[in-house]
């Protein structure tokens, strides 16, 4: 299925769809009690792209820190398409409106036999997803041009933090997957705190009140 025949398929499957940059456009067309696919377009020459569900409660392009740089809550995801972000960075996010959200969010993964909602980056499962981004994103012009300092940091952080699926110290049940551990306060938590200035930095983000 070629990502032309994806917006075909999902605007059949839809009641309306937007196609945005920018976070005012997303607040506005988001209505409460509706359910919603996205799909980001990293790349729309080369078919690389993302998607998954998400509602006006739980916003997950938002929380993706995609359209906005303030950190909030939790996402897996996260740090994943922050990255994507700088590696494309005319990227153009389509938000379709439909009761069957998470039905076409598995017939895409269905459609190319795989559990994770990539196309077009290498690895087959989420782990091998992440550090073929992060491969490609210290190749980067603007990860390059980051202090050797941040590198060796970052790079810990990458490995033991974002990768290490740790536990909240205070409540075992609950675990910080991938990009979850970007949520504010945790990394102060669990003593890391040094990390929170060169992910701000390095992924280009804000975990508290500076203004935007």
């Amino acid at each position: 299925m070629k990502l032309t025949e994806i917006y075909s398929y999902l605007s059949e499957n839809s009641i309306k769809e937007l196609t945005t940059s920018n976070e005012p456009d997303l607040k506005n067309f988001l209505e409460s009690e509706s359910k919603y696919l996205y799909l980001i377009i990293w790349s729309e020459e080369s078919e690389v792209f993302s998607w998954g569900t998400m509602s006006k409660n739980s916003d997950r392009i938002r929380k993706s820190s995609l359209l906005s740089k303030k950190l909030t809550g939790k996402y897996d995801r996260r740090v994943d398409y922050l990255m994507l972000k700088k590696l494309y960075p005319t990227f153009s996010l389509k938000v379709y409106e439909t009761e069957k959200s998470l039905i076409l969010e598995n017939h895409l993964k269905q459609e190319f036999n795989q559990r994770h909602c990539h196309k077009g980056i290498k690895g087959n499962n989420r782990d091998e997803i992440s550090m073929s981004i992060y491969s490609r994103f210290k190749g980067n012009d603007y990860y390059i041009r980051q202090s050797d300092s941040d590198k060796i940091l970052f790079d810990e952080f990458f490995h033991k933090i974002f990768l290490g699926k740790l536990r909240h110290p205070n409540n075992p049940k609950r675990t910080f997957y991938w990009g979850d551990c970007l949520e504010p306060k945790f990394l102060r938590t669990i003593g890391k705190q040094k990390f929170e200035p060169v992910i701000e930095r390095v992924l280009d983000v804000h975990f508290y009140n500076e203004v935007l």
